[in-house]
């Protein structure tokens, strides 16, 4: 049985109005699998071990095989995890083990590169020691993610149950279902008994406002105005008004046969956006790119702070970091349906306190010691 978490799920639309759901996995059941890789590794930096101490054996020399070791093992400690996640589809043996699978923000299959940028921030996350920065991280952004999940865009989430053909047929029939009446769609044809949504105004409109929906009973959207309507509502934020009215103006006679009347009263643009709106797709928001320099500061100071020599230059990107955080979060939060980010941002803002923490403590003891040693 795997550890119950509490993070949120993971929940996907598609523009056909089917939503794909994965529990987050949390720190329970990401511990355990941690824990079975690690006795992985044991066992293969054991196997490495060996074949170091017999190749130095062979060639009677113990530095050969010390180096030998230490080559072997850095490939092995920060190959398994990478071969795996970007071989295996995000499974490890440990993940396996506990249904867990590391996805991008979307869902979607992870990529070699974000794999790569994940194990290799994996070597932060585990400061001060077994993951304690990573820890820390986890509880700070809320959904489940490390610094390295931060920075690859990725996530670890926990696969369903696999059920077999003998659980289906050892689970009853349930009974017949009610028929409910469908939902109306702008893709198919409106219920049988409803009113016509094309020239129906509502109960209380004002003689000639336009008609709130417009598409005739059995009347379907044609397939290239359908493409564009999908397409268009997903990134429609990101257009600029001239190129909008282009679109319209492009599709003007399949929108003026689908809402005659709404073209008419406002244009085709006006029936574009409300097709998109009727659709339910939510725009795309994009991530500022201050919210990526924002965790790379942060990162950068953390590592720069536990250098110590380089002490200064942490307490110059911790600072730099917390400027931009604010920055970053106050027009994340002016612009919440273009932009998004914010957890990633806030990450950052975390690492760059700490980074200025740990540098400014290194530096007021060397002054100190500077001082006493006179």
């Amino acid at each position: 049985m795997q550890p119950q978490d509490g993070f949120e799920d993971l929940v996907i639309p598609t523009p056909e109005r089917v939503a794909f759901q994965y529990p987050i996995a949390g720190i329970g059941s990401r511990f355990l699998a941690q824990t079975l890789d690690l006795l992985v590794l044991l066992v293969l930096l054991t196997v490495v071990g060996i074949g170091g101490a017999a190749f130095g054996a062979v060639f009677h020399t113990a530095q050969l095989a010390i180096l030998i070791w230490l080559l072997l093992s850095f490939l092995v400690l920060f190959g398994y995890f990478l071969v795996c996640e970007a071989v295996f589809g995000g499974v490890t043996v440990g993940k396996r083990a506990l249904r867990l699978r590391v996805v991008g923000d979307h869902g979607e299959p992870i990529l070699f590169s974000q794999a790569a940028v994940r194990n290799l921030v994996r070597i932060v996350d585990f400061l001060p020691f077994f993951y304690g920065l990573g820890l820390v991280t986890l509880f700070v952004n809320g959904r489940g993610k490390r610094l390295g999940d931060l920075a690859a865009g990725t996530l670890v989430v926990r696969e369903r149950e696999r059920i077999s053909l003998y659980d289906l047929a050892a689970t009853p029939a349930p009974p017949s279902p009610v028929a409910v009446e469908p939902a109306p769609s702008i893709w198919g044809t409106p219920p049988s008994g409803s009113p016509s949504r094309a020239g129906t105004e509502p109960e209380g409109a004002p003689a000639g406002a336009p008609a709130q929906r417009g598409l005739e009973p059995g009347h379907r959207l044609e397939p290239a105005l359908r493409r564009l309507v999908v397409a268009y509502a997903a990134r429609r934020s990101d257009l600029a008004l001239d190129r909008r009215e282009s679109l319209a103006r492009s599709a003007e006679p399949a929108l003026r046969r689908a809402l005659p009347e709404l073209v008419a009263a406002g244009g085709p643009l006006s029936a574009l956006d409300q097709l998109a709106e009727w659709e339910g797709i939510t725009p795309r928001r994009t991530i500022p790119a201050a919210a990526g320099w924002t965790l790379g500061l942060g990162i950068a100071s953390v590592a720069c702070g536990i250098l110590i020599v380089l002490a200064p230059a942490g307490v110059l990107l911790g600072i730099a970091a917390i400027v931009l955080a604010g920055r970053t979060l106050r027009k994340i939060k002016a612009q919440p349906m273009a932009l998004h980010g914010a957890e990633r941002t806030r990450s950052g803002r975390v690492l760059g306190i700490v980074g200025l923490a740990i540098s400014s403590l290194f530096i007021v003891i060397f002054i100190a010691g500077s001082i006493f040693a006179r």
